[in-house]
């Protein structure tokens, strides 16, 4: 959607302000649904959670590009949230089901590197719009993902003892408030929530508004700078992604606090690359911040799961 901002600004009045709040509500909504999204997926099966979430995104994806009005395109931005709350939560804990010793930090890296090719290949938006139309986009991915479900369906398998941690939790004499209190009494849980809040601010307003920074500093045009702004950022990431979840793997044999420390590296990286990317008057070297933010990111993406299944039993 953030590529397509001038396209759709121009179909569909809004101002700047009613435009951020179609990312923000997806964010409020996704936020606030995952403690019942994770819930879910803990006492029913992983799979179908999966596969009802990429129904629901794909059809709300779908409808986004078939609406005419403003309070419509903002409800499918919210209900696009609710789905996203149901995938993350089962789809990592999959992951981590399959993969409990040294290949977990590699392993959800990967699949995390199926988010960075969605957002990268999301920067060809620009360019579909100019070509085709902004509605375009929507109605073909859209149509897309309620396809793949049918592959999800036919391929996706749980681990062979999920059936059984499944039946465990749901017969738990432990309530949910109980839980609640457990996470929330360990310093560790708190401090991993309190940096991945504050790493999504930074996430979030270059998810938002780098197409639009990105055309504004550099005169670029809407298909050149969705792409740059997807494009540099993603390949990155793909790089930190691969290198931090190998090198954690490693380092974690090694020191259990390997997967911690690489996440640091990644945050010392992160800071500076910013000051770059947003301050610099030359578009090389905002090139080089958010290719140096791509790799902060991808050291954080493969390591956050692993290391909150080392501080969580």
């Amino acid at each position: 959607l953030v590529s397509m901002r001038d396209s759709v600004k121009a179909d569909i009045a809004m101002t700047d302000a009613q435009f951020g709040l179609l990312t923000s509500i997806f964010l409020w909504v996704y936020g606030s649904m995952s403690p019942l999204g994770g819930y879910i997926a803990d006492r029913f099966s992983r799979k179908w959670v999966i596969i009802a979430s990429l129904g629901i995104w794909s059809l709300m994806t779908l409808l986004t590009g078939v609406v005419h009005n403003y309070p419509a395109l903002l409800t499918m931005r919210a209900l696009m949230g609710v789905s996203e709350a149901f995938y993350i939560p089962a789809g990592l804990a999959l992951v981590a089901d399959w993969h409990r010793g040294s290949t977990r930090s590699i392993a959800t890296g990967l699949h995390q590197s199926g988010l960075y090719t969605g957002a990268a290949l999301g920067g060809l938006g620009g360019y579909i719009a100019d070509g085709f139309g902004w509605r375009s986009a929507f109605v073909w991915f859209g149509v897309f993902g309620v396809l793949y479900a049918v592959v999800l369906l036919l391929c996706l398998r749980e681990e062979k003892s999920q059936s059984l941690l499944t039946s465990a939790a749901t017969n738990e004499k432990g309530s949910v408030l109980e839980a609640l209190r457990a996470l929330f009494g360990q310093v560790s849980f708190l401090v991993l929530v309190v940096y991945l809040s504050l790493a999504a601010l930074a996430a979030w307003g270059i998810t938002g508004w780098l197409p639009t920074f990105l055309k504004e500093q550099f005169s670029l045009t809407q298909g050149k700078s969705g792409m740059a702004a997807t494009g540099y950022v993603q390949l990155g990431s793909y790089a930190g992604i691969l290198a931090g979840g190998l090198l954690s793997d490693w380092w974690v044999r090694r020191n259990v606090r390997g997967r911690i420390y690489v996440v640091v590296i990644g945050l010392c990286l992160g800071g500076p690359s910013l000051c770059l990317m947003s301050s610099t008057g030359q578009f090389a070297l905002a090139i080089a911040g958010m290719l140096l933010y791509g790799v902060a990111r991808g050291f954080s993406d493969a390591n956050v799961m692993p290391i909150l299944c080392q501080v969580v039993s």
